[in-house]
């Protein structure tokens, strides 16, 4: 799976985390957002922009996936990820447990989320004749030596979709930085024979 990185000199970010570190007092939430990526950055950890992964991926061709995202990002401790696609190249994707909110005002508007990620329209090619504007995918648990202690609903997971009962296969497991589009690489793994195994059992009972 090919994930879009942030690619920096470790001496270079650790130079810019310092000057950030220094007017601290003075930042905003979007620059203690980069001061982090910096810091992860200057350790030599691995940042991705994972929004930027799963549109530049683009969508599946062929398979039971056809016309749906190739990649899909979703709550680490979600069973299954829906994604939703419309007419104009937009995409939702969220756990089958959450749900919007929305604000009053001129017009019903979705609250932002950190739990339903949201792709505006054109940022995918809408296939003519779609019959099938909705798709679910397994979400792949993190095996036990890689997962969290706790909290594991404020962690992601980002893998290759296959909007099938199918288990997934190659996920990362991401800590988002903030609200922005920047995303620590917790973990990598693939999963083994039986863990696929044990999800399939899962679904189908």
């Amino acid at each position: 799976m090919h994930a879009v990185s942030v690619e920096l000199d470790r001496g270079k970010a650790r130079e810019l985390y310092r000057e950030y570190k220094k007017h601290v007092h003075w930042s905003r939430p979007i620059d203690r957002e980069c001061m982090r990526a910096y810091q992860f950055l200057a350790l030599g950890r691995l940042v991705i922009q994972a929004l930027e992964s799963v549109k530049a991926a683009g969508v599946n061709t062929e398979g039971e996936g056809v016309g749906f995202p190739k990649l899909a990002l979703c709550r680490a401790d979600a069973l299954t990820c829906v994604a939703t696609m419309s007419h104009d190249g937009s995409v939702t994707m969220a756990a089958d447990d959450a749900r919007a909110r929305y604000r009053r005002g001129p017009g019903w508007t979705v609250m932002r989320s950190r739990n339903i990620l949201h792709w505006p329209a054109g940022s995918f090619a809408p296939l003519p004749n779609r019959g099938k504007w909705r798709a679910a995918s397994l979400v792949p648990t993190p095996p036990l030596h890689l997962r969290p202690k706790r909290g594991l609903e404020n962690y992601s997971i980002l893998w290759e979709a296959t909007w099938s009962p199918m288990p997934p296969t190659d996920p990362l497991l991401l800590r988002r930085i903030g609200l922005a589009d920047l995303w620590l690489v917790v973990a990598q793994w693939d999963l083994t024979q039986i863990e696929r195994a044990a999800m399939a059992t899962r679904v189908r009972a």
